[in-house]
């Protein structure tokens, strides 16, 4: 290994599918081709682990972090007697009283980490009853770097993730990362006092592997001659599937040549399965389950469908025009700030009627999807801004 690359050590909690996550292993992917990278995460195990390049360095763990990171169930499935104790004892804990006992208990336990000119919690403080948390407070009592930052993924006017709490946490470290310019001043406008630390850096995609995996074949195809809208996301609450089934299902009733895939799985799949069925369009919207590859589901698609309550900077916009492919969305905080609405995409307000209408609308003139789709040939993404931004910060 050449001593001398620049350091870099990023802190997170596992493998596991998700857009954080994602985002991660994009960004030490590329940030490995010039700098030595080190992850520490919580539990370095899940399905997305096969993602890593073989240069970036995972740093041995402890029980103590396993037992943060682990759900009940996961802890009991490894049949060690210490784990299980310790989930069990930390996951009471939390909900009786909240999660600094425990996290301070995994941050005693645990060799310091050295030597870095950066270091990157790449999560955030979460919710004081959650013990999945403790991001900022590992990067301060157990890593020495010149530049410690914090990565912040969510709309803190949306999701507050308990900031009176949290907030003393963020104070020690240098600098504030936020995915979007419009994450940034919504996080400031809460924290004012914590302005001179902030900054924002967009996502890091791996375009040429989204273009790459778009060209595989699909594992469900779909039929010819139909209008296709495509959605890929975990089937949670926030996501508002259930929202957008309902707002857009006299449409679809009344255009039998439309149809909505959606990749994923969650919670709230039973809620969406009975509202597909009470809507009596159980021919037109299709779940296909979780899918490793969505970007051929995705480029073959007519529209992309993010119809969510709240995001921060979702990586799908990007990854949608990446392979030319419209976005239609609910108006949430980065919105306007990404895409190029009524040109290449289409913002309508966050309800269900905003939903119905826009939808409604652009079903009955589908000359505009056309027509964004070939404003968005010459597009060709890069992370260029984001990548020189980060090279700044190491130094």
């Amino acid at each position: 290994m050449d001593t001398k690359k620049k350091k870099i050590l990023f802190i997170n909690t596992f493998f596991s599918v998700g857009g954080i996550q994602s985002s991660m292993i994009n960004m030490v992917n590329e940030l490995s081709k010039e700098y030595q990278i080190d992850l520490f995460l919580y539990n370095p195990e899940g399905p997305l682990k096969e993602r890593l390049s073989p240069d970036v360095n995972i740093l041995p763990t402890t029980v103590f972090f396993k037992a943060l990171a682990l759900s009940f169930s996961g802890a009991f499935k490894t049949k060690n007697i210490l784990l299980i104790f310790l989930k069990l004892f930390f996951g009471v804990w939390t909900k009786l009283f909240d999660n600094r006992l425990p996290i301070l208990i995994a941050t005693k336990h645990i060799r310091k980490m050295t030597g870095y000119d950066m270091a990157i919690a790449f999560r955030p403080e979460t919710r004081r009853n959650l013990t999945v948390s403790g991001f900022a407070r590992v990067l301060d009592r157990c890593v020495e770097a010149k530049e410690k930052a914090v990565w912040i993924h969510f709309d803190i006017l949306k999701l507050n993730n308990d900031n009176d709490f949290n907030k003393k946490y963020y104070e020690p470290i240098d600098k504030i990362v936020c995915v979007s310019e419009s994450v940034m001043k919504a996080f400031e406008s809460v924290n004012p006092d914590l302005a001179d630390k902030m900054d924002y850096c967009y996502n890091i995609f791996d375009y040429e592997g989204i273009i790459e995996k778009s060209e595989k074949p699909q594992d469900v195809s779909y039929p010819d001659g139909k209008f296709i809208c495509f959605s890929a996301s975990r089937f949670s609450a926030g996501k508002a599937i259930v929202r957008a089934i309902n707002a857009i299902a006299s449409t679809l009733r009344d255009n039998k040549d439309v149809m909505w895939y959606l990749a994923g799985d969650g919670p709230e799949r039973e809620n969406i399965e009975s509202a597909i069925k009470e809507n009596g369009l159980e021919e037109q919207i299709v779940l296909l389950g979780n899918q490793k590859n969505p970007y051929n589901y995705m480029k073959n698609s007519d529209l992309y469908l993010s119809t969510s309550y709240h995001e921060a900077a979702p990586m799908v916009y990007m990854e949608a025009k990446a392979l030319h492919v419209p976005v239609f969305t609910t108006h949430t905080l980065s919105a306007e700030e990404m895409l190029r609405s009524g040109i290449e995409d289409f913002i309508c307000e966050n309800s269900e009627e905003g939903i119905r209408e826009k939808f409604a609308e652009i079903i009955s003139n589908r000359e505009v999807v056309y027509n964004a789709k070939k404003h968005m040939t010459d597009y060709h993404g890069n992370n260029d801004d984001s990548l020189n931004k980060i090279g700044l910060w190491v130094g």
